[in-house]
């Protein structure tokens, strides 16, 4: 689940909504497959434009994603590098999970071990907006999530992935960048 793709930084969209707006199709959807890890969410969303608003955008965002099937959802969620990966991440990975990266040597041996229980469990990797979160609240959603049902766990798992791409988007939107 190691995050091998390269942000599109080379060209990104200008901007603002005008410019998310305004970019080019070919340019913009590569862009938006990285924030989101769906290649299909990408195209959903590129094809949904121009957006009014930025809430808009977001509920765009939040409803093409509650639409896509679990399978999907699941790639999406395997294209997210683990918490605490050593291996290389994007840039806006490695801002999200900035605390977890942190993390003394024994949490971060708990929390890799509480992702293989849950990918062991679940068969797909642990995601979580990390945002904000200490590697210790990370490793207590971890355990949270393990006593889910697999149901409750992937809609925990796409409100989460929501929250991502809604980080992303705005920071896409500020800075023209992920």
């Amino acid at each position: 689940m190691t995050e091998t793709r390269t942000t599109h930084d080379a060209h990104p969209p200008a901007a603002g909504l005008d410019g998310l707006n305004a970019a080019d199709a070919g340019r913009l959807t590569p862009v938006l497959t990285d924030l989101s890890g769906s290649a299909a969410w990408a195209r959903a969303i590129v094809d949904a434009r121009p957006f009014p608003t930025v809430e808009a955008l977001h509920t765009t965002a939040r409803d093409v994603l509650a639409c896509q099937d679990d399978d999907e959802v699941i790639a999406a969620v395997d294209a997210h590098p683990p918490i605490g990966t050593s291996g290389p991440v994007s840039t806006a990975s490695a801002r999200e999970q900035s605390a977890a990266a942190r993390a003394d040597a024994d949490t971060a041996r708990r929390l890799a071990e509480g992702q293989q229980r849950y990918a062991e469990h679940f068969g797909h990797g642990f995601l979580v907006c990390a945002t904000g979160l200490t590697a210790e609240q990370v490793l207590a959603e971890v355990r949270r999530r393990l006593a889910l049902t697999p149901k409750q766990d992937l809609a925990a798992t796409r409100e989460h992935l929501a929250r991502i791409n809604a980080l992303r988007l705005d920071h896409l939107l500020e800075s023209g960048t992920l």
